[in-house]
């Protein structure tokens, strides 16, 4: 057994719960994510045409992206689905052109730009009784006018009845600038959607979800304390991508010390070992511990003292008709002696 399966069995884990990967089994889909995928899927099979998924970089559209492919290849006749995975700043549009004609599987008789277009729209009208979908993650990357024109091309390939291809694209934030200098292809853009970082409690549940997959049972496996969780977000601020990284240092520290607990001082030490420094977030991580500690210490309840025995009471001197009895009594009695 390797070092990796060791500590992880150490931890009562099957696998890595935070591989770098983006496993679609490992994908925690938030109501955005479940949303973003309805909409995309409603986008693909009535071939509304463009898609475009925004977000900052690790927010899970990588992980969106493979989830939709893995939905199409389940039913191949139905889907004819290409992908580029990452595609070159510098491509020109031709080069472009042949890497979408290579992911159909197409090869044009002729190396010019017609035949290429040709034989891809043959290829479409081949297969229109399939839902023809090509899918660009990095989409950023195409920021030049005559790529985004080559694509505006590639989508006006239609019958009188449907577009002949949907054309999906996954992007950093930052190409929505690129799409606004390029009002003739914007203008067909049928559904964008900008994904949000994930909340507190998103985070919470994502790192649950990913150690119950890896083989945690309920109450069993590694357990994050919750300042350890407020450290996490505040470094993260909710980036999937970066929680996992974070999650998976943090697992070999607790495995080190032997430690089911993960503690936001474990978090501290993965922070300051195992990232770049940076003080602006290394202080709203501190600032959130302390936050969580106070916050924790305030709901705790109060402690109430046992009150004090009372002290006994000294017997009261009453004047009852016994003790008068008695005492008449005791007087009668003298009284014969003397």
């Amino acid at each position: 057994m390797d070092g990796t399966q060791s500590y992880l069995k150490l931890l009562g884990l099957k696998e890595q719960p935070f591989a770098p990967t983006a496993d679609p089994v490992y994908f925690y889909a938030t109501r955005e994510h479940k949303e973003c995928l309805f909409r995309l899927w409603n986008s693909v099979d009535n071939c509304h045409g463009i898609a475009v998924v925004l977000g900052s970089y690790g927010t899970g559209k990588t992980t969106l992206l493979r989830k939709l492919i893995t939905g199409m290849t389940v039913d191949p006749t139905r889907y004819k689905t290409a992908v580029i995975g990452s595609p070159i700043p510098s491509w020109t549009s031709f080069a472009l052109l042949e890497s979408i004609v290579a992911q159909f599987g197409v090869q044009p008789a002729q190396h010019s730009f017609v035949a290429y277009m040709e034989a891809l729209n043959r290829c479409l009208l081949d297969n229109r009784d399939k839902i023809c979908t090509l899918i660009i993650d990095d989409a950023q990357n195409l920021n030049k006018r005559g790529q985004l024109e080559l694509l505006r091309l590639v989508q006006n390939l239609e019958t009188q009845q449907r577009k002949l291809i949907n054309l999906v694209f996954f992007a950093q934030l930052e190409w929505m600038q690129v799409l606004r200098a390029a009002p003739n292809f914007e203008q067909r853009i049928n559904m964008t959607y900008t994904l949000p970082p994930l909340s507190f409690d998103e985070v919470r549940n994502f790192i649950e979800f990913r150690l119950q997959q890896a083989g945690a049972g309920p109450g069993e496996g590694p357990q994050f304390e919750e300042a350890a969780l407020h450290a996490i977000y505040a470094y993260g601020e909710g980036s999937p991508r970066v929680t996992v990284t974070l999650c998976r240092n943090a697992l070999l520290v607790a495995a080190q010390l032997r430690s089911l607990t993960v503690t936001h001082d474990m978090i501290v030490h993965t922070i300051e070992k195992t990232t770049l420094p940076d003080p602006e977030k290394r202080g709203r991580v501190a600032a959130a511990i302390q936050e969580c500690l106070k916050g924790q210490q305030e709901r705790r309840p109060p402690v109430f003292m046992e009150p004090a025995p009372l002290p006994p009471q000294p017997a009261r001197q009453g004047s009852t008709r016994e003790q008068r009895a008695e005492e008449l009594l005791l007087r009668a009695a003298r009284s014969r002696q003397a």
